[in-house]
């Protein structure tokens, strides 16, 4: 039987850090819909654009858009 790794697609260190960023992204969207303390919020977009920062430095290319073979 296969295990998940075995039919996960191969995601690389940066996906990984995508998909962190993109979470974070997501907490932030939630909290500002709901309401939540500004003060709250604006340590989450620090955060964000911490972590954006090292994702661009770690992974300079990561969001390029490729051409099509």
């Amino acid at each position: 039987m296969p295990t998940a790794d075995e039919n996960s697609p191969p995601y690389t260190d940066a996906d990984y850090y995508g998909f962190v960023l993109t979470g974070l992204f997501g907490v932030i969207d939630d909290a500002e819909a709901s309401d939540c303390d500004a003060e709250g919020i604006a340590l989450l977009r620090r955060a964000r654009d911490l972590f954006l920062a090292e994702f661009q430095q770690r992974h300079p290319s990561a969001w390029e858009k490729k051409e099509p073979d």
